[in-house]
């Protein structure tokens, strides 16, 4: 486990070599503009960190746009289609996953893009997050084909070669315990996953130029969480210590 100083030995450590780390802002489950949605956006406007919503599309909110176009840090991505567990009883769960036929994945997630596109969500990103971050392995090289730039899961990558034409953009940094409820992990085993991920980046160099993702949940986030990112942010942000960035600058 990690303390507030191993974090601060980290970025000075960094900091020493000349180096800024870069990390990126990712929350899921969007659909509807709410009260913790706009909690979530001040503290993104306050750190001046970019935010990426990642937004279900099979049910939209119609004042959704209206309100994102008041933001133009925040930014859209495709969260799956209706955030629906398509794998048998007993799995883990998966709308995109290795058990479900492609060609329906193929037309849920086609007719995803469409509805937001329709929606006339601003700053729509051709980036994909699938639900439960997960997704077969089989289906991953296919999301070029379907018009998406980039892919965004959780920690380990789920291919073991990279896809021609797709970027990665992972979280790393979950600051919610799932089992048995969403509840605040802890600061220990949350700053855990930050240090661990950015001494990686700093002693290896395939993973030097991968942004550090912070993943939060608006609507599952409870009072401890909410204190715990707002503390995080200021260590991150203070004295210019990390630089987060914006995905559409990014993606090639």
């Amino acid at each position: 486990m990690a303390t507030w100083a191993d974090l601060d030995g980290e970025l000075e450590t960094w900091a020493a070599q000349g180096e800024t780390p870069t990390f990126w802002w990712r929350d899921d489950d969007t659909q509807a503009c709410t009260a913790d949605l706009e909690r979530l956006i001040a503290l993104s406007e306050r750190f001046a960190a970019p935010l990426h919503l990642a937004v279900i599309p099979v049910a939209i909110d119609p004042g959704l746009a209206d309100r994102l176009r008041a933001s133009p840090q925040v930014y859209c991505l495709q969260h799956g289609y209706a955030h629906k567990n398509h794998e048998p009883k007993g799995t883990r769960a998966s709308e995109v996953g290795r058990l479900r036929d492609t060609a329906l994945i193929e037309t849920d997630l086609r007719e995803g893009w469409r509805r937001m596109q329709q929606a006339q969500l601003p700053n729509l990103l051709p980036v994909f997050v699938p639900p439960w971050n997960r997704i077969g392995e089989q289906v991953l090289p296919l999301l070029p084909q379907w018009g998406y730039a980039a892919f965004s899961g959780f920690d380990a990558r789920p291919h073991p070669e990279p896809v021609a034409g797709l970027q990665h953009f992972n979280g790393h940094i979950d600051p919610i315990r799932w089992k048995e409820g969403a509840k605040f992990a802890g600061v220990e085993k949350t700053l855990e996953q930050c240090v661990r991920h950015l001494r990686k980046r700093r002693m290896e160099t395939t993973y030097k130029g991968e942004p550090t993702g912070f993943v939060s949940h608006h609507l599952q986030t409870d009072a401890d969480t909410w204190e715990f990112t707002e503390a995080l942010m200021q260590r991150l942000t203070r004295d210019a210590a990390t630089r987060w960035i914006s995905l559409d600058r990014h993606i090639r």
